[in-house]
């Protein structure tokens, strides 16, 4: 019975094998990094948006409880842009990379309430509150009414774009505050 000794098992994979598998992995990741690229500018957009959402609410939340304005200011649009929060006046939030708070800091109860482009990647901000310069909005105490930089009731609008698609955040003049989009971005409703 020598035919067991002429039977070679073979275990693994051949330098070939090996190499076609790295190829093909090599192609899919390829193909596949573009669009995930693609996912996460999407998902920065939407936090962007989001996340103003959010601090409108807030802004408007405080401002009824507190019976006192909590104001919205925005530091410039563009590619550089930042927001911040404050009670009673408008703030600089171009302020918080100071190492210490100054007349202007944006904060609430001692806590700093600033938002800068760099959490959000290429996602740019074109800002159309009137009243402005400087950009920034609040909300009327008693009835929770949208007011502009003057106390005039005013509506406004701080759109946010990367890679062509863009996220608004309307504030209208009578409080209500919502996100549209009008390149379908995100299943928002059209501006």
């Amino acid at each position: 019975m020598d035919l067991k000794k002429h039977q070679h098992s073979h275990q693994g994979f051949t330098l070939i094998e090996l190499l076609i598998v790295v190829v093909v992995l090599g192609v899919l990741v390829a193909i596949a990094a573009p669009a995930m690229n693609q996912v996460l500018e999407g998902r920065k957009l939407k936090g962007a948006a989001e996340n103003l959402y959010a601090d409108f609410l807030f802004a408007k939340t405080e401002t009824i409880k507190r019976n006192n304005n909590v104001i919205l200011s925005f530091g410039s649009s563009g590619s550089n842009w930042c927001y911040g929060l404050r009670e009673g006046a408008n703030c600089d939030c171009t302020n918080a990379l100071l190492p210490t708070p100054t007349a202007t800091t944006c904060s609430i109860d001692g806590v700093e309430k600033v938002v800068t482009n760099g959490q959000y990647g290429n996602t740019t901000l074109i800002l159309s509150f009137p009243g402005g310069p400087p950009e920034e909005t609040g909300f009327e105490p008693l009835r929770g009414f949208s007011e502009n930089s003057s106390g005039s009731f005013a509506n406004g609008t701080a759109t946010f774009s990367n890679n062509g698609r863009e996220a608004a955040v309307v504030a209208s003049t009578l409080g209500r505050v919502r996100i549209c989009s009008n390149t379908g971005f995100g299943g928002y409703d059209p501006c």
